[in-house]
This record gives C-alpha cells, sequence and structure tokens, in this order.
C-alpha cells in the first residue's frame, strides 16, 4: 500500500507553492519599538508571549523571521552590557527595535513583508483589564 504522506526535501516555508519563478529576494525590515513614550512597559514579553509562542505564531503566519534586537533585547543586564560592543552584538547599542526577514519570490515577498504590521501590534503597549 502506498503511503499517502510524502516528505518534502526542503521545509515548506523555503519552498512556498505555486512561484512562477525561481528567483529568491531577501528583504529586511526594521520596526522601531517606542521605549521612550512607554518605560515602564515590558515590550520583549509582549512581543515573545508565553514561552515564545506570540513570536513563533507571527513567523509562522508570515513566513519570515522575526528578531528582537537593541538594548533590551536580552534579558540579563549584565550579560547585556558585557556583550557590547563585541562583533555580532552592535544592535545592542541602539533602541530596542524589530527585525522582519524574509527569503521568498519576486512576486511574493512585498506582501509577505506587509504582513508584519500585524507584528506592530505586538510593539504597541495594551491596558490590562484585569489590573485596575
Amino acid at each position: 500500500m502506498p503511503s499517502l504522506i510524502q516528505s518534502s526535501p526542503t521545509p515548506s516555508w523555503l519552498s512556498p507553492q505555486g512561484s512562477s519563478s525561481g528567483l529568491l529576494v531577501k528583504k529586511t525590515i526594521r520596526v522601531d519599538i517606542p521605549v521612550d513614550s512607554f518605560p515602564n512597559f515590558n515590550f520583549v514579553g509582549r512581543l515573545l508571549g508565553p514561552r515564545g509562542n506570540s513570536l513563533k505564531r507571527v513567523e509562522a503566519n508570515t513566513e519570515c523571521r522575526v528578531l528582537i534586537r537593541g538594548r533590551g533585547s536580552i534579558k540579563d543586564t549584565a550579560r547585556e552590557e558585557m556583550m557590547r560592543g563585541k562583533p555580532g552584538y552592535e544592535h545592542l547599542n541602539e533602541p530596542l527595535h524589530i527585525l522582519v526577514e524574509a527569503e521568498l519570490p519576486a512576486e511574493i515577498i512585498d506582501a509577505r513583508l506587509m504582513q508584519r504590521v500585524n507584528t506592530r501590534r505586538f510593539a504597541q503597549p495594551v491596558e490590562d483589564p484585569m489590573i485596575s
């Protein structure tokens, strides 16, 4: 009896179905976080969600990679200070921001990156109805 499930050599997010051209384009969009306007709000916690599920959901829905960068992106402040200025950690000198990266066919990359507007809602503080 033949198997109904066929394994793909590449994950589905690497090879979008129905793509007419094989030309992959890589684009990155930066979304700044308004930490100065809301200094007491935990933006990184809101972005990550419980066990990182909010960030994983955004990545799955948009087929983009979402990176939290800048001051405050590392939980341990002592480690952040130690890493600041080292190669690969230059972003720690910048304000907190999100990078949304996509490597997709040219026809659909702009549409997928426009879905990043959904990530902006995570970058805005909300009032908790449980706190009065």
